[in-house]
Parts: structure tokens; sequence; C-alpha cells
């Protein structure tokens, strides 16, 4: 038998089928309507393509769909901007300080600023000094190493009478060089003297003894100052000596030695006890006495 083939798609040929019976309008088919409607419906059948279903083997991919911007909410605060990192700088080394050199001793302990003190002690934060033994030194003298050399400067310290001899002295000494030198001493029976150096003859001269009321008696603690600072007259310096916050001596138009300071006692048989020392440089600038 014949077939008819067509080259239709099969959904086609199912709506042509329909528009055939909606014209025949319920009509008896006629043997070649019927003939052609078997046709079709075999067409149907038969053909792979009849089914609009996809075959198992494929499967429908989804088409990507644009993400959707989100909408701002309202009254939320943007995010703060990213904070710079600052890149990290070198170190910075440490300098000296300029001025003025300062040392201060409370004679907590023994720092080392003393340069031969043998028969001292470092106890109740003050320095001890003495008995000395029977010698033929006149002065005993203790430099203040640490406080170096120089023209001008402000020393100052406390002094306080502890035991042995009331007829000894006991004190500081300013301007030591090799060619100069002063002591100023106090005896607990209110003398004070100032003793000048020779170096010719290794000898000390009395250029002051005074029976004073300034000096505080028997165990009082007595202050020493001394000041060493640019004369008037350039390239000279004046000395001012004070006792207890009272000037007691003065000369002027000295000549600009770099000298040392330091503490003395006269002969043996005699303790102090020495502190609150203070040693200032004095630059040019500063001339009030």
């Amino acid at each position: 038998m014949k077939r008819l083939y067509s080259n239709l798609p099969p959904l086609c040929l199912l709506c042509l089928l329909c528009l055939l019976v909606t014209a025949c309008g319920g009509e008896k088919l006629s043997a070649e309507q019927l003939a052609a409607t078997m046709v079709v419906q075999t067409y149907a059948a038969a053909s792979p393509l009849a089914s609009a279903t996809l075959a198992p083997t494929h499967t429908l991919t989804p088409a990507p769909s644009a993400t959707p911007t989100p909408t701002p909410t309202e009254n939320t605060p943007a995010p703060p901007p990213p904070t710079e990192t600052p890149l990290p700088s070198n170190t910075p080394t440490s300098t000296a300080t300029p001025g003025p050199f300062i040392l201060v001793d409370d004679f907590a302990m023994d720092r080392g600023d003393w340069e031969d003190c043998q028969f001292c002690t470092w106890e109740n934060d003050a320095l001890t000094m003495g008995p000395f033994p029977p010698s033929s030194e006149d002065v005993h003298v203790n430099l203040c190493t640490g406080c170096g050399e120089y023209v001008s400067y402000h020393m100052s310290v406390d002094g306080t009478f502890v035991d042995g001899q009331v007829d000894r002295f006991f004190g500081i000494v300013f301007g030591m060089s090799e060619t100069s030198g002063y002591y100023l001493g106090i005896s607990p029976w209110q003398f004070y003297v100032l003793l000048q150096y020779h170096p010719d003859g290794d000898w000390w001269e009395a250029i002051d003894f005074q029976d004073s009321g300034i000096v505080k008696p028997g165990y009082g603690t007595n202050t020493f100052a001394v000041r060493m600072q640019p004369g008037a007259q350039a390239g000279t310096v004046d000395m001012f000596v004070y006792l207890n916050d009272t000037l007691i001596f003065t000369r002027y138009n000295q000549p600009p030695l770099r000298t040392q300071v330091g503490l003395a006692m006269n002969f043996h048989d005699l303790t102090v006890r020495y502190d609150n020392f203070i040693f200032e440089e004095i630059e040019a600038a500063a001339q009030t006495p």
C-alpha cells in the first residue's frame, strides 16, 4: 500500500485536520475524506516528531538572570572611607639636650664622682667624711672629678659637724688648678676662714678670718656656696663666696682658669657629714651674682 508523505510538520497536519472537520460542519465524510483523515492520523502516530516533549537526555538550562541591584535603605549611613595606613617612619635617635652642665648629688650612693674618698662612707643619704689619720697635711682635699673643669660655675653643699675636735675646720675647695686654689672652712665655734693656695711653696695663705654669727654653731647645718662668673671686664672672672646665703667675700677681674671644686677639712680627728651637693656651669649670658 502506498503511504502518504508530507513535508509538513505533524503539528501543522493536526491543525489542517481540525479545519477539515470544522468545514464539514458535522456532515458525513466521503470515502476520500475518511481516507485522508486516516492518513493524517497514521502519519502523526508514526512520526518521531509528533510529541512536543523533549527527549529525557535533553535538560533545559535556564538562562542566567541578571543580579538585581540592591536598593539603598533609607537612613542607613554610608560606610566610612578606608583609613590610609601611614608608612613607618624611622625611629628618632636621642640627642643630648643643649644647655649648661649640671651635677646634683644627694649622696645616696657612690656614683664615682669623687676623686679620692678613702675615708668616706655613704650612709643615711649623706656622705660622711673623716676622720683622717694624723699627717703633715694642713688641708685634706676630695675633688669632684664628675664635675669636670669649668671657667665659670656655681657650687653649693650642706655640711654638718658630727664628731671630733671643735677647733678644726671643714668646708669646700674651689678654683682648684695647678696654679690656684681656695678653701672655705668653718668650725663649730662659729669661726670661718678663707685660704688661698700658693703652688710655688705649696702652702695656704689666710685671706679672711672671722668670728661670725653667720656660722651656725655646734651640730647645726651650714651651707657653703661659691659663684665664679664671667667678669664685667672681658676675659676675666668675678668670684663670689657665700655662707648660709650671705655673701662674705668677693674678688673681681680674676684670670679665666679652668678649675675644679670639692670637699675639704683641716687636719685630723674630725668627722663631717655632707649632703645636697649641686654643681652647675654658668654660661656667658648669666651675669647675676
